[in-house]
């Protein structure tokens, strides 16, 4: 039984590091999560494509220094891996260039997805890059109807990149789709309010919520910290003060992070949790983004579990 199986984009991120200078490392929403939940322990699978050139075997290469099974990790020579051009400002904030047309990962299938090992999993991670062009779509919302009733806790990011969309419409209407069929959502502030239409992110997050009935809701605000919505009930987490070089990965680290720290207790339902495990999840997922954004890349940014403990006990003292 894997904890966490990932489904979705494994891409390489290649950051500025200068005038057309760029420094690449293998990355993917979906992928990044997956990778920091790996780096603190937990068993975990990664279902994706990439292409049949360098950049896939060093997708492949990355997943295996990771521990991550890549069974699933299918290869094609009709597209090539997707590329992510990411420039930074002074603040670390992002700019995304993708070259995505098509990419290995916009080409997964219904046949690539592993029903019964999803099925034997804790938690089926998911991502709204995914969901921006067929096959992956399709592939990737079949898997979802298909979880529907079982024990299988079903996470989702939506990971808004306008670019990747030619309508944003359609994105607003399959990210929603999409929050009727998970139990997790995390959000950014910027997605609550393109999702909900509010202009206020926590009033977004709360509607959406409420609308599509979401057990647990994680809305993560950078600098201002992250506020958990839990059955109604919503608490907020200051940020942990640091200086931030780059963000490329911080809402995945969180993401993997919380998942991580959240499988840690015994349960089957999320209703068998108490606010107080929740809340210290997201405490522990707070310290490892902080980690995360004061280095620059995307898994090589990513904490190990004595990094985190460290960040934790400085802060209690």
């Amino acid at each position: 039984m894997f904890d966490i199986i990932a489904v979705g984009e494994i891409l390489i991120d290649l950051v500025g590091t200068g005038d057309l200078q760029f420094s690449g490392t293998v990355g993917g929403a979906p992928c990044n999560a997956l990778a920091q939940a790996a780096k603190l322990g937990s068993r975990t699978a990664f279902i994706g494509m990439v292409g049949d050139d360098a950049f896939g075997r060093a997708c492949a290469h990355q997943l295996d220094e990771l521990k991550i099974d890549r069974t699933y990790l299918a290869v094609t020579q009709q597209a090539d891996t997707t590329l992510a051009f990411v420039t930074l400002d002074k603040n670390g904030d992002r700019d995304f260039t993708f070259y995505r047309r098509p990419g290995a990962d916009t080409l997964l299938t219904v046949k690539n997805i592993p029903f019964g090992r999803i099925a034997q999993s804790r938690v089926y991670l998911f991502g709204g890059v995914s969901l921006s062009q067929d096959p992956t779509r399709a592939a990737v919302f079949y898997s979802l109807f298909k979880l529907s009733g079982t024990s299988v806790l079903r996470a989702f990011d939506p990971n808004l990149r306008p670019v990747l969309w030619e309508d944003l419409d359609e994105a607003k209407a399959l990210g929603r789709k999409a929050m009727g069929l998970c139990d997790i959502l995390k959000l950014s502030s910027e997605e609550a309010v393109f999702f909900s239409g509010r202009q206020n992110p926590l009033d977004g997050a709360r509607a959406l919520q409420e609308e599509f009935r979401i057990p647990l809701v994680l809305m993560s605000m950078g600098s201002k910290g992250c506020s958990v919505l839990l059955r109604g009930d919503c608490c907020h987490l200051d940020a942990i003060p640091t200086q931030s070089v780059d963000t490329t990965a911080a809402g995945d680290s969180f993401f993997g992070a919380f998942l991580h720290r959240l499988l840690q207790h015994s349960f089957t339902s999320l209703d068998e949790l108490s606010p107080g495990q929740i809340v210290e999840a997201a405490q522990f997922a707070t310290a490892a983004a902080s980690i995360t954004v004061s280095r620059r890349g995307s898994i090589p940014a990513l904490p190990v579990l004595e990094e985190i403990q460290a960040v934790l006990t400085k802060k209690e003292a």
